[in-house]
């Protein structure tokens, strides 16, 4: 380690330092830990504006290397102001509606975490267990800049506020949840060719003389017509999409058009992977593809779980299988 270099404390303080500089006496800059899923902890930093009561976060803990340098922490900290005047809120967030529960119960929703490796955080929030998961609430904030991708989850103190139940919130998300996050379900091969067209839409910008039509047909023919068998299960904001499992009927009417039983990969929070089951299927592959995936390609804070669960027709039943 080189003498300019410095810890992971140093660099906070330094970037907070350059932000209060940059931002002025308008603002009060300063991080706190934030508790992620699956215990994860992470460290954001606020830049909140005099008279406004909501301000973003950004975590900086993957910013940071060892052998930064107060040159390169000073770069870093010119990145985040910009990151902060291109997120600063213009208005104060009406969060009134979450303070009563006659108005709360609008908005609330459920989503899926691992029970185990959130045991400590699910002593403090109200829950309903479901195999190695856990059904968790929070309350989907509608008003702008977030309309429906801001999320407070509730705690047992909100559900004593509120003078409310287990069973209410639970009755109440379950309801809800369709309507506010419909689900979707898509053909993986259709996902990976949206996915790659967007990429190769983005480097046809830097390319003169192609047109995105030709190398569109290209990839066509790469592709071709074949259908991967294998689904994506999420809602139409990809936003903690693998409580759709849940929701009421959907799970027995992909099977009923498929005409079969199919197994439930967890790829993460936001999704799960249906697989049409049939004589052949590996049922450890299924589990190393999912530990694989949440290994190499998901944030340690979405991982939903290491294990594969399969539904079946007859019973109308997911089952826990790894």
């Amino acid at each position: 380690m080189n003498d300019t270099s410095m810890n992971f404390t140093s660099f906070t303080r330094s970037i907070l330092k350059d932000l209060q500089r940059k931002l002025g006496d308008n603002y009060s800059v300063f991080s706190h830990n934030v508790k992620k899923n699956n215990g994860i902890e992470l460290t954001g930093i606020v830049a909140k504006r005099k008279g406004c009561n909501t301000s973003p976060t950004f975590y900086i803990n993957d910013l940071y290397k060892p052998d930064l340098t107060l040159a390169e922490t000073g770069k870093i900290a010119d990145m985040l102001y910009d990151y902060f005047q291109a997120a600063e809120f213009d208005d104060d967030l009406d969060i009134s509606g979450f303070v009563e529960f006659d108005k709360a119960k609008e908005n609330l929703s459920f989503k899926l975490v691992h029970a185990d490796k959130n045991k400590e955080l699910l002593k403090l929030i109200p829950h309903k267990v479901f195999h190695n998961l856990a059904i968790v609430f929070y309350y989907t904030v509608q008003e702008a800049p977030f309309y429906g991708k801001g999320a407070i989850l509730v705690y047992n103190t909100h559900m004593k506020q509120w003078e409310t139940d287990l069973d209410t919130l639970y009755q109440t998300a379950f309801k809800n949840a369709p309507i506010l996050f419909p689900n979707i379900i898509e053909n993986m091969q259709d996902v990976m060719r949206s996915i790659l067209m967007e990429g190769l839409e983005e480097e046809l910008i830097q390319e003169e003389g192609v047109e995105a039509e030709l190398l569109k047909e290209v990839w066509e023919q790469e592709v071709g017509e074949t259908k991967m068998p294998m689904y994506v299960l999420t809602n139409k904001q990809k936003l903690y999409g693998a409580a759709c499992m849940l929701y009421p009927g959907v799970l027995k009417g992909f099977a009923e058009k498929i005409g079969r039983d199919f197994y439930i990969l967890p790829s993460s929070v936001h999704e799960v992977i249906l697989v049409p089951a049939d004589s052949n299927t590996d049922q450890e592959a299924l589990c190393e593809i999912v530990t694989e995936i949440n290994r190499t390609q998901v944030a340690e804070e979405e991982i939903l779980a290491d294990s594969v669960y399969f539904y079946n027709k007859k019973l109308d039943k997911v089952l826990w299988i790894s």
